[in-house]
């Protein structure tokens, strides 16, 4: 066995090891006044649902179940954390849900989210990762939304996960199921009153995004009636010749399309060798491998104050990079496409090449000093 084989298999064990713990669940506590919200999550799921009420379990649901969340953030709550219950939930000290309602149908998911549109703002779609139970993933967007200041309506996108780490070869069907229940979402969140949705997704969640907008594309509706104003995916876990060669049937390609990456990421390390692929989007390399896709690649690297050994969420859970998110003026810079950052001037800290259409962006720690 190859050194590289023992590392990996040492990962996948440890990883194993933290699946066997405890795992997050939803909490519910009454409406009381002194809680800081983060304003409503609107949730559309294809996982079938639990003997809890309003969670969620690992199973495939055909059904696209729909309903309104409004969590509590803790005044205590640190960056980059989801302070989860260690007793009896706390308002004081745990990230809750407040106050839950079951949404019947499409057309009242529509009216009830028009009710939070804000001039100006965009709605947020988010995708969770691989290995995520239903209250990681809705909890994960919640934490993301207070910590870099998300205003506009939020929508979370909550496909059946096994939340095992032995699951990922369940996840990667997973994927391919949940691609008509997304592709529903998207649809009813271009249908509100919002002006613009950016979507974000995080790990095999970014694959399952790029397969229904390639499949919405190829239909005819790929730019959700002309509101989709950018997608950012966080340590994408997809196969780089089949994310070049999808984005080529994606018309017309968002812009900006972020890719955050970390050559430090050890989950995506760790996909590499259980696929047998050469490289996997979120450790790219070498930008002529994109084939001159228009895309903007976000290098933390040099980031270490991410949650979890395996560096797979740095940029949703580190709090320098949050604090980076968080700066609308870095943010504008990042995503303005006539910017001097995309004519090889370095702006603070932030080292820039282009290489046939593909723009990287190495954040600098010391950018946020």
């Amino acid at each position: 066995m190859t050194r590289l084989n023992t590392i990996l298999l040492g990962i996948l064990m440890s990883a194993v090891l933290v699946a066997c713990a405890p795992r997050g669940v939803v909490s519910i506590l009454p409406l009381q006044s002194d809680q800081k919200f983060v304003s409503p999550i609107f949730v559309a799921t294809t996982r079938a649902p639990s003997q809890s009420p309003f969670d969620y379990t690992s199973e495939r649901s055909a059904a696209v179940s729909l309903a309104q969340y409004d969590i509590s953030v803790p005044a205590s709550h640190k960056q980059g954390k989801i302070e989860w219950p260690k007793g009896a939930p706390s308002i004081s000290s745990d990230m809750v849900v407040m106050n839950v309602s079951a949404i019947n149908d499409r057309q009242d998911f529509i009216h009830k989210a028009n009710k939070y549109k804000r001039h100006g703002e965009e709605a947020v779609v988010f995708i969770h990762g691989y290995n995520n139970t239903f209250a990681e993933g809705l909890y994960r967007f919640a934490q993301v939304a207070n910590d870099v200041d998300v205003r506009g309506p939020k929508y979370h996108y909550s496909w059946p996960s096994a939340g095992n780490a032995r699951g990922y070869i369940y996840d990667r069907d997973s994927v391919l199921f949940a691609r008509d229940g997304l592709e529903q979402l998207l649809n009813d969140v271009a249908k509100t009153n919002t002006d613009g949705i950016f979507v974000v997704a995080h790990s095999i969640g970014a694959a399952l995004l790029i397969e229904t907008l390639r499949q919405m594309s190829i239909a005819g509706d790929g730019n959700l009636r002309g509101k989709l104003r950018g997608i950012i995916m966080i340590s994408p876990d997809i196969d780089v010749d089949v994310f070049t060669e999808s984005l080529k049937r994606i018309q017309p390609q968002p812009d900006p399309l972020l890719i955050f990456v970390s050559k430090k990421d050890l989950a995506l390390k760790l996909s590499s060798f259980l696929t047998h692929s050469k490289n996997r989007l979120g450790l790219i390399e070498k930008l002529n491998d994109l084939k001159g896709a228009k895309v903007e690649i976000i290098d933390v690297s040099a980031f270490d104050d991410g949650e979890g050994f395996l560096n797979h969420s740095v940029a949703i859970t580190s709090p320098t990079v949050l604090n980076l998110l968080k700066n609308r003026k870095i943010m504008e810079a990042i995503l303005d496409p006539n910017s001097a950052s995309k004519k090889g001037t370095n702006i603070i800290s932030r080292v820039v090449q282009t290489v046939n259409d593909v723009t990287q962006i190495i954040l600098n720690p010391r950018a946020t000093q």
